[in-house]
């Protein structure tokens, strides 16, 4: 998963594992627990998560935090 994230922004990077799940925006806001209007501002690059946000990010995709966020 690396490789292919490496050149990608954290945002561009929620964008692709929400794809390669097949979840819509709103089927990816329920498993972070906010609603689609916050995932959307996420995946736009608009806002950046908080800490708790981006733990829950992370965990419903699977993925380490590090992976996502380079943190």
């Amino acid at each position: 998963m690396n490789e292919l994230f490496k050149d990608l922004t954290w945002y561009k990077r929620i964008a692709v594992l929400r794809a390669i799940k097949g979840w819509t925006q709103t089927e990816a806001a329920e498993k972070c627990f906010v609603n689609q209007k916050a995932f959307w501002s996420w995946e736009s690059g608009n806002v950046y998560p908080q800490k708790n946000s981006r733990r829950a990010i992370a965990k419903a995709f699977g993925v380490s935090e590090k992976e996502i966020f380079n943190q």
